[in-house]
């Protein structure tokens, strides 16, 4: 993978298409027709996840790592407020994608958990490799999972099952040994060999030295463990319980790693690489973690629920409501909690300088028909905060609704953003 160029790009943003090497030295980014291909193949799987336009291939919402046969592709989300790619605004956008994926908890990825950091360099899928790395060496820092795992052998003496079909088959000749079935307790077991085949299978794609180190010394740790070819769909089939939770982070690396190894993806067929993620749903679960985190012991959030129909037709509930976020407060002597806020998170980009910041007209209706149907009164819409950050925003817009002729109930819509990364 190492001789792979890597594309870096921004959602919906289109990439030229090129059928040689004329005018590819002049252009940033830029497919083969073979490459763009394999990509519109993808939406097979990933519905909307790009369409052919004119000049090139136009992107949708979705951000992460592709692997195609000749190139990485590296989707990132769109952060900044200009039209085109803003100097910085590549490692700005890598930053804001890793912190919403580990607040979110879609990953586990110490550096960015640790420190907030303002720009991340390296290539994401080396990022990627560097998180799983980590994972596993501190997994064999704290010991190898060991498990019971069947075995056939000849013995001195017997150990296990004395096996009398395999003694007459091996033995005929040996009368000082038995053939035994048995089960050995081993850290040779599927799962510490799933994580083994992702270290053989990733080490090629990495381009960073001090990343290539760090794989040296953790593949060191599972020297002792058989070399197996494996795949995604396999890892996920490993039975997990509490004795292995431990490892539940390392295999899901291992799934995602592995699946950008599918040999039928680099035929260019429409298997999913597995590390792309929408980023509206990204988005709400990094919004609904950052409400979590601020409510107190009285409050309660709940994402997606309670699900209500705003009408009904012929007796049916129709139009169904499920709002992204539902904060609960319960009062003192009241027997029940009751929603106070409704949070809708909205992967747009706020307009400063256009009325209203921008904030679309069917977003309003929407949150109206939310604040009828569950009877509150305090909604919000949450933004990213433009180009990442919350700190030159100023006067963000409060809409106020009356209901009633006399006006006897105002529902307030407050715009909010938050920041994708530390400030």
């Amino acid at each position: 993978m190492s001789s792979l160029r890597t594309l870096s790009v921004l959602e919906h943003e289109v990439i030229p298409i090129v059928n040689g090497d004329l005018t590819s030295g002049l252009l940033r980014v830029w497919l083969t027709e073979v490459e763009a291909q394999i990509l519109l193949n993808l939406n097979q799987v990933r519905k909307g996840f790009c369409q052919r336009v004119a000049g090139g291939i136009k992107l949708a919402q979705y951000c992460g790592v592709v692997k195609l046969g000749t190139c990485i592709l590296e989707v990132l989300p769109k952060v900044g407020m200009n039209v085109d790619c803003a100097a910085g605004e590549l490692d700005r956008a890598r930053t804001a994608l890793l912190t919403m994926l580990h607040s979110a908890r879609y990953l586990t990825i110490a550096e960015i958990g640790s420190a907030p950091q303002t720009q991340v360099k390296a290539p994401l899928l080396d990022v990627f490799i560097e998180a799983f790395l980590h994972c596993a060496l501190v997994q064999a820092k704290r010991g190898l999972i060991s498990k019971y795992v069947g075995a056939e052998d000849n013995l001195p003496v017997i150990k296990g099952r004395f096996n009398a079909h395999g003694h007459l088959r091996h033995n005929l000749g040996k009368p000082h040994l038995l053939n035994c079935d048995y089960d050995e307790f081993t850290p040779d077991n599927a799962y510490n060999r799933a994580v083994k085949a992702t270290l053989e299978v990733c080490r090629a794609w990495i381009q960073v030295s001090a990343t290539q180190r760090l794989w040296f010394e953790t593949y060191s740790r599972f020297s002792n463990i058989s070399s197996i070819r494996t795949s995604s769909a396999a890892v996920a089939r490993v039975p997990q319980d509490r004795t292995t939770r431990r490892y539940h982070a390392l295999l899901k690396w291992c799934e995602w790693l592995l699946n950008m190894s599918s040999p039928t993806m680099s035929a260019g067929t429409a298997d999913a690489p597995g590390l792309l993620f929408d980023m509206n749903k990204l988005f709400e679960a990094y919004v609904t973690r950052l409400e979590e985190t601020a409510s107190d012991d009285h409050q309660y959030v709940h994402s997606q629920k309670p699900q209500m129909t705003l009408a009904t037709l012929q007796g049916a509930g129709v139009f169904t409501l499920k709002p992204d976020i539902t904060v609960w407060q319960t009062e003192p002597g009241q027997k029940a909690p009751s929603i106070t806020r409704i949070v809708d998170a909205k992967w747009k980009r706020l307009s400063p300088l256009a009325p209203n910041w921008g904030v679309d007209q069917g977003d309003i209706y929407q949150m109206l028909a939310y604040a009828i149907r569950y009877k509150c009164n305090h909604m919000e819409l949450v933004y990213p905060g433009p180009d990442g950050t919350i700190s030159q925003l100023q006067d963000l817009p409060v809409f106020r609704i009356d209901v009633g002729d006399n006006s006897e109930r105002t529902i307030w819509i407050t715009v909010r953003a938050v920041a994708l990364w530390g400030t």
